[in-house]
């Protein structure tokens, strides 16, 4: 997989799979842009493998695929019958879809070896899903493993959350992630220390042609004082509403750089407020005039 930054947490896997004490429920949780997904995609080739074991038996080895027996050439090929992904686009994971993995983990595996079902983004489950789930959690068979993954533990019940081994996926050092972001050939942009601990957040925004797009937002940020045209800053929120939070994240730097500089806190605070209360109803209210909005938020950061 060559991310730097899992190295430990790999190592960490492999150990307590050595130890048999490899949990059937395994809870991936970190911000988005780690590697999450990516390792529970790992795991899962790994438990298919039919290989596995020998492969563990070596000195420092990891929870990997051999990628070259039966069960592998099924997982590169994308149809291995024993393995189950659940990605729900919209904004809920519901009891049928967890009932369909339930269905999945009781029927024999084709393979004749484990079964793995991925749920990610689980906090999307709603509560009559993760009532579902926790059935299968509680009762585990045998050569059946979960693999889950979350931004946000906090929205997840306790009850899961008793029941998944639970391993926390972060970028303890940037600097890993600086140099690995290196080697994709993105340009040194003055903001990206800001997302080293989300690289794969930057390398997602290369492969979909944003970056000159991130790039823009920043420097509306950095003058958005002195702004008075907002169409380019607006034409690009709307077509993409997910880089609303990217540019008050910006905002928020630049605070926090003028407090530093100076800034009264009293008026940090207000304008903090102003750039919370516009990423609320930006992304809450239904039909906001966002140009309007945009004009609004300019208006009370020049009068702080």
């Amino acid at each position: 997989m060559a991310l730097p930054w899992l190295n430990s947490v790999e190592q960490q896997l492999a150990q307590s799979y050595k130890a048999q004490r490899f949990h059937h429920a395994q809870l991936l949780c970190g911000p988005i842009g780690v590697g999450k997904f990516e390792l529970s995609e790992q795991l899962a080739n790994s438990l298919l493998c039919q290989n596995i074991n020998t492969h563990m038996q070596r000195e420092n080895s990891t929870l990997s695929p051999c990628g070259q027996c039966k069960s592998c050439a099924l997982t590169h090929a994308g149809n291995h019958p024993d393995k189950r992904l659940t990605q729900v686009e919209g904004q809920s994971i519901g009891v049928d879809d967890i009932r369909a993995i339930s269905d999945f983990m009781n029927h024999s595996a084709a393979q004749n070896g484990n079964k793995v079902a991925i749920i990610e983004n689980c906090e999307k489950m709603t509560t009559a899903a993760a009532n579902a789930l926790l059935k299968t959690l509680e009762e585990p068979s045998n050569s059946r493993f979960l693999i889950l993954t979350t931004s946000n533990t906090a929205q997840l019940p306790a009850t899961i959350l008793s029941r998944c081994a639970k391993t926390d996926i972060k970028v303890t050092n940037p600097n890993e992630a600086k140099s690995w972001l290196a080697n994709l050939n993105i340009n040194d942009h003055v903001w990206l220390p800001l997302f080293y601990t989300q690289p794969l957040l930057i390398k997602q925004w290369q492969a979909q042609e944003q970056l000159q797009h991130i790039d823009t937002l920043y420097k509306f940020a950095t003058e958005f004082k002195q702004s008075h045209n907002f169409s380019p800053l607006v034409n690009i929120i709307n077509k993409q509403p997910e880089l609303i939070r990217i540019f008050t994240l910006f905002l928020s730097e630049q605070l926090k750089q003028q407090l530093i500089k100076g800034l009264s806190f009293d008026a940090y605070q207000s304008a903090q407020q102003a750039v919370n209360e516009f990423l609320q109803n930006s992304t809450e209210v239904l039909g906001l005039n966002l140009p309007l909005a945009v004009s609004r938020l300019a208006h009370a950061l020049r009068h702080i």
